[in-house]
């Protein structure tokens, strides 16, 4: 839990100067629009003049992920008419505000005095006026000594020094080279397992279990040629599909899944352009890997191919 906590403290810390510029970016972003947003034009519904703007404000929409968007107030005060929109004119209902007195709903108002602002709410049913003073009025204090003492040792309980970040960005570094290390180390274990798997065919060895396969699936016909070639060992083979209404793509992935399951756990393989398709009569490349080098390369290439399949420690730290 200690180190948990260690942990999140500095990664927050390390992460401080680009948090703080996106908060600056968001603000600015706020700010333009802001400076941008005009009131629209709503006219009074009861003497057609446009009302005017009394307010605005910016809506930061914390809730559900909601967009920020400017608030307008507009008034017709000689008709005491007033509506609560967007900027682009759609109407926000919100719920009356209520008498203190008698419950009932409520005529807002601002006034300016002295400098300030104030929300007056005045009752059409019992005559309660109501008088607040914004909280925009409100000067801040300079904070007691004893505030300051407490965020001190707070920030010594909680913040890291540049120090103990460089440290531990040097012990993260540390962290990470001795579990990609680890990592390294598990995967070769596991490829020498694979490669004392590996059953190494002769060509001999190939023909007689590709024989046995394309009967099984209903291919006939094999041949197979190699040819001359001072480095790679590729043997070219054909065979005809024996079933009249295969498709070709159906065809030729069987044949393909056939070869891979065939030569899965050998030093033979498929080539990568796969098995052609004429007229019934398939056709392709198998390769023989002989060095220990090639073997390696194989069975890696193999291994990353395979899903692997999860335990369940790793499953429950996704969580």
């Amino acid at each position: 839990m200690v180190l948990t906590l260690f942990q999140l403290t500095s990664d927050r810390c390390l992460e401080r100067e680009e948090t703080i510029n996106s908060w600056m970016d968001r603000d600015r972003q706020r700010d333009a629009m802001m400076e941008s947003a005009r009131p629209p034009l709503i006219r009074c519904p009861s003497c057609e003049r446009a009302m005017e703007c009394i307010d605005s404000y910016l809506n930061i929409g914390f809730a559900h992920n909601d967009p920020d968007r400017v608030e307008f107030f507009l008034a017709c005060k000689p008709c005491q008419q007033s509506r609560h929109v967007y900027e682009d004119g759609r109407e926000i209902i919100r719920d009356p505000i209520l008498c203190t007195k008698c419950k009932r709903a409520v005529e807002t108002d601002t006034k300016e005095k002295d400098g300030k602002r104030y929300y007056i709410e005045t009752c059409a049913h019992c005559g309660h006026v109501e008088e607040t003073a914004s909280s925009l009025n409100e000067k801040k204090e300079a904070p007691a000594q004893e505030e300051v003492e407490r965020f001190k040792r707070d920030k010594t309980r909680f913040c890291i020094s540049d120090e103990q970040a460089d440290r531990y960005v040097r012990w993260k570094g540390r962290a990470k080279e001795l579990d990609d290390k680890k990592r390294e180390h598990e995967l070769n274990l596991e490829l020498f397992d694979k490669l004392k798997e590996v059953t190494k065919l002769t060509i001999a060895g190939v023909e007689e279990r590709l024989t046995e396969a394309v009967k099984k699936a209903d291919f006939v016909d094999l041949h197979m040629t190699m040819p001359a070639s001072p480095q790679d060992i590729v043997l070219h083979f054909s065979v005809r599909d024996l079933k009249v209404n295969r498709k070709e793509l159906d065809s030729r992935q069987t044949l393909e899944k056939m070869i891979h399951d065939v030569f899965s756990e050998t030093n033979w393989s498929l080539t990568s352009e796969g098995v052609s398709y004429r007229l019934g009569l398939l056709s392709g490349r198998i390769r023989g890997y002989e060095s220990e080098e090639d073997l390696e390369k194989l069975t890696r290439s193999r291994m990353k191919k395979k899903p692997k399949k999860k335990k369940s420690e790793d499953v429950l730290t996704e969580f």
